[in-house]
């Protein structure tokens, strides 16, 4: 049977579809579109780390938490993405300024220094977008703003399809299994597990 070239056309658009709608949403695709949620390491294990910077057991165990991700990114054990939770109503202004920081620099080390300078600024009950960038400025952390609203959408979508409820959470994945770890002793002790 001798098939015409828009019957061909058809199936090449319909195979398209399919694989667009099949296709999970990972990093490099996530960037490709534009969305800035850069991911560290080389590591074919996935990392998700869901914090708040409100969260006063993820500023507690951020410290614990950063040494053993640090190490793990350095000899590429875990490719690693930071999902910041917005389950306080302020958390969404530290989100969306953690995002100008890695637009100005992704690089890993000043995304952990961005973060701790955005949690210490949270325990200092900080809310005022003027005095967030006043702190930012002191603290020599640059930024370039840029509309966030499509890597919100992503965030929003990892949450969501991560199940995550709490925070602090981290997602192990491995390529055939999803694991979550909530609470910091949870997380260390997962995390001491993929050295």
């Amino acid at each position: 049977m001798k098939r015409s070239p828009d019957t061909i056309c058809a199936a090449i658009a319909v195979t398209a579809l399919l694989l667009a709608i099949c296709i999970p949403l990972r990093p490099s695709f996530l960037y490709a579109q534009g969305v800035l949620l850069p991911s560290y390491g080389q590591g074919k294990t996935i990392v998700r780390v869901y914090t708040d910077y409100f969260c006063g057991p993820c500023r507690a165990g951020e410290p614990k938490v950063e040494a053993l991700l640090l190490q793990l990114v350095k000899t590429n054990k875990i490719k690693l993405m930071f999902i910041d939770t917005p389950a306080h109503k302020t958390t969404s202004l530290y989100a969306q300024y953690f995002l100008y920081i890695l637009n100005l620099k992704k690089d890993f080390e000043h995304a952990l220094s961005a973060r701790r300078v955005l949690f210490e600024a949270a325990s200092q009950k900080i809310t005022a977008k003027e005095k967030l960038e006043e702190v930012l400025t002191q603290k020599g952390i640059g930024f370039k703003p840029f509309d966030p609203k499509q890597t919100f959408n992503a965030m929003s979508q990892y949450i969501k399809d991560d199940g995550v409820r709490a925070t602090p959470t981290i997602i192990i994945d491995n390529g055939t299994e999803k694991q979550p770890f909530v609470g910091i002793d949870n997380i260390v002790n997962a995390l001491e597990l993929l050295k």
